[in-house]
């Protein structure tokens, strides 16, 4: 049903996004701080088996964090697809293939969090298995789940790139939000390029710092203004906007 069905304007369309965006931020942040991060031990894979097992509450809470953002960024990025279509529809839609590739990647990858909560000693089936063995599965389904993340935000990196290029041309959003949206692009395809070529380059503080400060703003600012709408119509519309 389209939204001329529903009777939504292009603005509250925005914010509808705005507030879906932030949802998605902050079960992420969740997601990965908490239900990942929270219980991982660095080099001790049996600590971070048990860790899981201790807070198995946690850890479940968590990847239901990340399944739901994975819903979220569904309609969110498909009314971000048609805010920007006036600006540059083609580009607009290579986007939002970027995006839903990104979101299908990290739906498939979401069984490798949940795998170490299989490899709990207790059941029935691991009794042939060794705890070390088990131990060492858990966390390389935890490591495994980091390669397929980053290689999610190597699509979203770029979806942002093109995205980022669209506000900053619209007219009916500010330049600035552009330019700030094409940075978290840009900061996440330095992470993915660090982590798959090795470089171990010290980036990490920096480029979380610049795609959450790109990402929360572009949210923020459609949750809170929303959009040009008189600009927005002019140009769906083909005609060129008053300044």
């Amino acid at each position: 049903m389209g939204s001329a069905a529903l009777n939504l304007s292009p603005r509250l369309e925005a914010r509808i996004a705005g507030g879906l965006y932030v949802l998605v931020i902050i079960l992420g942040a969740y997601a990965e701080l908490v239900g990942r991060q929270g219980v991982i031990v660095v080099g001790d894979p049996a600590a971070t088996l048990r860790a899981i097992g201790a807070h198995q509450g946690t850890f479940r809470l968590g990847f239901m964090a990340e399944m739901i953002t994975n819903i979220l960024a569904i309609p969110t990025t498909l009314i971000f697809w048609r805010l920007l279509t006036p600006t540059g529809p083609k580009l607009a839609l290579m986007a939002l293939v970027l995006d839903l590739t990104q979101n299908t990647v990290n739906a498939v990858n979401a069984w490798t969090q949940f795998a170490p909560l299989t490899l709990i000693p207790g059941a029935p089936e691991l009794a042939a298995v060794p705890s070390a063995e088990a131990a060492a599965l858990a966390r390389l389904a935890l490591r495994w789940h980091d390669v397929g993340f980053d290689i999610g935000l190597t699509f979203f990196g770029f979806a942002l790139l093109i995205e980022g290029w669209l506000v900053f041309r619209s007219g009916y959003f500010p330049r600035w939000l552009g330019a700030i949206y094409m940075f978290a692009g840009a900061c996440y395809l330095a992470a993915t390029c660090d982590y798959f070529l090795a470089l171990s380059l010290p980036i990490s503080p920096y480029v979380q710092l610049g795609s959450l400060v790109g990402e929360a703003s572009v949210a923020l600012w459609l949750l809170i203004v929303g959009i040009n709408e008189s600009r927005w119509r002019a140009a769906a519309a083909g005609k060129p906007s008053l300044t």
